[in-house]
């Protein structure tokens, strides 16, 4: 499973921002930190997770790499962006719940897709963005052999100067195969684990708010802090990994540094 911690600043649609010169170099952020997030999808017990997000734009092009996923955003200055992305599943294995880590094991898998997004700015105020965007990851090694996505909503504002706020919300969806491999348990699983033998299908997977804020604290230094509540739902809230050995309700925060240039 990829990390879905999003660390990037609420201001990271600002970057666009630039003049004419400054466009057409390198500018951008990075950030450094930490958090914790489930230890696997579905799970109750939590782990301490570094987090590495870095949002550049240079000659008409952003790149944004977060964890192991890197997005190319084809007209990042624009309302309406999109673009490719590639990425890494870490799957699961070696989980810290002895029922779960006897099930079978979910290899790591590469991924390939995109975004799309559209931007409205100053609507309730000339600082602020609203951006509706959705995005999806196909399986390229036949380990999943399905697709996920996410459609999500986010509202940023300026609260000071130094400031910034951002609210998100978020539907997750899979499909078949994806649902059935990390909420499934197969009939050799079940004789391992003692959990009953399950098959979950495809559609919606979780619903989830957010919140980030972040605080310049000179011009190019600042801390950044996210906090997100997801609900599992459907097949993914009903599978035995989840109501016996988890949680439908998963958690995740994290802090990080961020150095603007």
């Amino acid at each position: 499973m990829t990390s879905s911690c999003a660390m990037a600043p609420a201001w990271s649609a600002d970057l666009g921002d630039q003049d004419d010169e400054a466009a057409t170099g390198l500018h951008g952020f990075v950030v450094l930190g930490g958090g914790v997030e489930p230890d696997f999808e579905g799970s109750s017990d939590y782990a301490a997770t570094p987090h590495i997000y870095a949002n550049l734009t240079a000659y008409g092009f952003g790149l944004e790499l977060e964890g192991p996923q890197a997005t190319l955003n084809i007209r990042p200055d624009a309302a309406f962006q999109f673009g490719p992305s590639i990425g890494y599943d870490l799957g699961r294995d070696g989980t810290t719940n002895k029922v779960v880590d006897r099930l079978d094991k979910i290899d790591g898998a590469f991924e390939a897709g995109g975004f799309v997004a559209y931007q409205f700015n100053a609507l309730l105020a000339q600082s602020d963005v609203f951006e509706i965007s959705a995005d999806l990851m196909a399986d390229l090694s036949g380990v999943l052999d399905g697709v996920s996505g996410t459609i999500n909503a986010s509202y940023q504002i300026a609260a000071t100067e130094r400031l910034r706020l951002g609210l998100d919300a978020s539907v997750g969806l899979a499909s078949d195969s994806y649902m059935d491999t990390y909420f499934g348990v197969s009939q050799a699983g079940s004789n391992r684990s003692g959990l009953a033998a399950y098959t979950a299908s495809g559609g919606i997977k979780d619903v989830g708010i957010g919140a980030t804020a972040s605080f310049s604290i000179t011009e190019n230094w600042g801390i950044v802090g996210r906090a997100e509540y997801s609900r599992l739902l459907g097949d993914a809230a009903d599978s035995p990994i989840v109501k016996q050995e988890g949680s439908a309700d998963q958690f995740e925060a994290g802090i990080g540094l961020f150095y603007a240039f």
